[in-house]
């Protein structure tokens, strides 16, 4: 069946949880399209894009395991069955159950006359995260959705499923949950279920699928009304590594791998005569929306750090205000009062920013409210516990104890994330008296600027509450499941924060509670502003112009762009390590071709 339009390039991007079985389905794929059978699939030793590992039962007498590898090298006891033939034992690539693709990758092969690209990505739970913490997860997204960027269409959006799952677990839940909340409505009809580790059909599994679907209001088509659902055996891997390795097999395994080959076989060629009957879903719309949520996600953090700044200046202008205005009616009344007064200072005006810098490396900081800490009556946040961490795991950084506890603040493993940028709230004056003025033209000078910085941090204040009502409005409204926005939830907690600093001696407990206050009030400004979204009529955003317009603010929008210029240096900067670890293979260099 020829695709539509005849494309000469077909796009599938698979994702699923870790350990579903991507990367050996790629195995498989490419051994069903280089080889017309199992038999001279067999012959040649199978071809293997992605280095797989696995390791066969204890041997009954040496009650010892053999790791067996995809490269060619067998790790084989001494006077075992097999004898003393086995090859030098080598480490393996990776632990059993551990994930194998940190970053996505994509693979160029070809099938009949169509050149398939398969876009293999980091599996989602992935094991490096330890004690419930997803920041791996949010990067591996990340990460998928800035390769996805390169690309105008794609034609299937492969969900990859355990054939096994017999319920709604949390884990299943959260995996298609952070899935679909990427992807727009439009994106339903691309959408297939491949499930793993079964060599036919899994009703139970497609049970909970359709319940799921229903149960968050997802029109996905599920058979019989369309064929999304395809299975695949990746035994049949296995079954071509142990031939690659020399392992002997029964005439039962070789019966099995043949069944399971025929069956899989069966299921790519169904799978593509579908993925070409459809129409190529357009990525602009999936990208304009993770520009939004990755943006705002970032710009939240930002603006809330912003805003907190400006409520220390709001507070610092009053004051300044207030004894500028005293200051200025003692020297009327009296004009001895002049040398009273330290006019000097009084009418210097400073202003709080955020800094964020782009480190060469990575920190692992706590986010924990206990570990809020002030300096000179300065909130910094957050706390930095390891300065230079190259762990792959953050539970084996050397700051953490054997507990998953933090050596320096105590805090659980999971109060803790990696972060590239480094945050610094610095002082800077923005206005300083000429010396050419008379005493009363610099107090004046002064309210009348006090008096214009305080509004204009109102109108600010309001600005950036109402973008960021727009830009999550606009994602909770295109994306397939919506979650809990970034500023209503660092909101919450850092009202929280503010609320358990008891102990502190920098601060007076009357500034304190005009820090919570504002905060609330502020909370409450954003929460009016995204009720007025929900139930306006008018919901068309230009994301880009909206971003725009935080950038353009007078007093505020310079440090944000500057700040999100940093981040996006730093999550560059990771990427770029990342594929210096991982290198791109392609099934086209297999088959002795150029992509």
């Amino acid at each position: 069946m020829e695709c539509v339009d005849n494309p000469k390039q077909i796009t599938l991007l698979l994702i699923g949880e870790t350990g579903v079985g991507k990367s050996t389905f790629i195995n498989a794929f490419a051994n069903y399209c280089k080889f017309k059978s199992l038999q001279e699939a067999a012959q040649a030793g199978g071809v293997f894009p992605i280095t797989y590992d696995f390791q066969l039962p204890p041997h009954p007498q040496t009650k010892r395991m053999i790791s067996i590898s995809s490269e060619g090298t067998t790790e084989i006891p001494q006077n075992s069955k097999f004898g003393e033939s086995g090859k030098a034992s080598v480490p393996q690539h990776a632990k059993v159950g551990d994930s194998v693709t940190v970053m996505p990758n994509e693979y160029f092969f070809p099938y009949e006359n169509t050149q398939i690209n398969l876009i293999d990505t980091p599996g989602l739970m992935d094991t490096k995260d330890e004690h419930g913490s997803h920041e791996t997860d949010k990067e591996h997204v990340n990460n998928i959705l800035r390769l996805l960027s390169t690309y105008d269409e794609i034609h299937a959006i492969c969900i990859l499923v355990k054939g096994s799952e017999n319920r709604i677990s949390n884990a299943f839940k959260y995996t298609l949950t952070e899935i679909m909340r990427h992807l727009d409505t439009d994106a339903c009809n691309n959408v297939i279920f491949i499930l793993t580790h079964r060599n036919s059909k899994s009703e139970q599994t497609e049970a909970i699928l359709q319940a799921f679907l229903e149960e968050n209001n997802l029109l996905i088509p599920l058979p019989p009304d369309k064929p999304t659902v395809y299975c695949f055996d990746n035994d049949t891997v296995r079954y071509l590594a142990k031939c690659k390795n020399k392992i002997p097999q029964s005439e039962d395994d070789k019966d099995d791998a043949e069944t399971n080959w025929t069956r899989s076989v069966r299921s790519t060629k169904e799978m593509f005569e579908y993925v070409c009957s459809l129409y190529p879903h357009s990525l602009e719309k999936i990208m304009t929306i993770y520009d939004a949520d990755h943006t705002v996600r970032i710009l939240s953090k930002l603006v809330l750090e912003t805003l907190i700044c400006i409520c220390k200046d709001e507070n610092d202008l009053k004051h300044k205000t207030s004894e500028a205005k005293e200051a200025k009616a003692q020297i009327a009344n009296n004009p001895a009062a002049l040398e009273k007064h330290n006019l000097r200072q009084l009418l210097l005006i400073t202003e709080t920013k955020v800094v964020r810098t782009a480190l060469d490396h990575t920190i692992v900081v706590c986010e924990s409210p206990t570990c809020a800490k002030f300096v000179n009556g300065e909130r910094v946040y957050p706390q930095i516990c390891c300065e230079r961490c190259d762990s792959k795991m953050m539970y084996w950084c050397s700051f953490m104890n054997c507990l998953g506890n933090c050596k320096i603040c105590r805090c659980g493993r999971k109060k803790h994330v990696w972060r590239n940028t480094k945050t610094e709230i610095v002082k800077k004056t923005v206005y300083q008296p000429d010396d050419k003025d008379s005493t009363v033209t610099g107090l004046t000078r002064t309210i009348s600027n006090c008096t214009k910085r305080l509004k204009m941090y109102h109108n600010e204040t309001d600005q950036m509450l109402r973008t960021c009502a727009k830009l999550n409005t606009f994602v909770h409204q295109n994306v397939l499941v919506a979650t809990e926005d970034e500023l209503s939830r660092s909101l919450q907690n850092e009202i929280e924060t503010c609320v358990r600093i008891t102990n502190n001696p920098a601060e007076s407990e009357t500034h304190k509670d005009a820090n919570i206050s504002r905060l609330r009030q502020i909370q409450s400004q954003y929460n009016h502003f995204l009720d007025m979204e929900k139930n306006s009529d008018d919901n068309t955003y230009d994301v880009h112009e909206l971003i725009q317009k935080l950038y353009r603010l007078e007093m505020k929008g310079k440090d944000l762009h500057n700040a999100m210029e940093e981040e996006e240096k730093a999550v560059i900067r990771v990427i770029q390590e990342g594929k210096k670890v991982n290198k791109v293979k392609t099934l086209m260099q297999i088959f002795g071709r150029k992509p």
